[in-house]
């Protein structure tokens, strides 16, 4: 992908997506903010079912999404013992807010094949930009980091508004970009706490 127009992906026709790939938690540490020792999980080795478990609203979305999803729910554990969570960038449909290129992200129960929640909101909006604003001309990738042992997420990344607007300027008005700590509770995300340097290049 090429490092010029990146900042808004999902308004550019014809551009190549990839799934967002995760990283390694030595990346993402900053001293002082939670570790995923923090909040353990017991890992859960099964057996895990192969079949999807969808709600009436779920049901509605596109068949690329359930292709993807029901592949995903095949996959091994990732995330707070028996879960397993995935990004994609390729969903069109009521799933993704209808964000062409924007990133999703959903998480698996393995145990009973339900999808139990998606990528935390912000401001009302849980689709990211794929490469977000940090004020230099190559950008921060998404990303988010998870341990199967943990109940902890880590997600870098800058949401696209639900609706975009622009300044006198003629400048999109964005979300910011930041590094946020989330557990999984209850199957829903709980905010721990906000690193708002997190895209900071210095």
């Amino acid at each position: 992908m090429a490092l010029t127009n990146r900042i808004f992906p999902y308004l550019l026709s014809g551009i190549a997506c990839l799934m967002i790939p995760f990283v390694h938690a030595a990346e993402l540490h900053v001293k002082g903010m939670p570790e995923f020792k923090d909040y353990p999980a017991d890992i859960n080795k099964g057996p895990f079912t192969t079949r999807l478990d969808l709600s009436s609203e779920q049901e509605k979305y596109s068949s690329y999404w359930k292709k993807i999803t029901n592949s995903e729910l095949k996959k091994p554990v990732n995330f707070a013992g028996h879960y397993r969570i995935y990004t994609d960038d390729k969903s069109t449909g009521n799933e993704c807010l209808d964000h062409q290129g924007g990133v999703c992200g959903w998480v698996i129960d393995k145990l009973s094949g339900t999808v139990v929640v998606q990528l935390p909101a912000v401001a009302g909006t849980n689709v990211y930009q794929q490469v977000a604003d940090n004020g230099t001309p190559v950008g921060e990738d998404f990303r988010i980091d998870t341990r199967k042992s943990s109940y902890l997420m880590i997600l870098t990344g800058q949401a696209i508004p639900q609706k975009i607007e622009h300044d006198e300027n003629g400048i999109p008005i964005t979300n910011p970009c930041q590094t946020t700590y989330y557990i999984l509770k209850n199957n829903q995300f709980s905010k721990v706490v906000e690193d708002k340097q997190g895209c900071s290049v210095d």
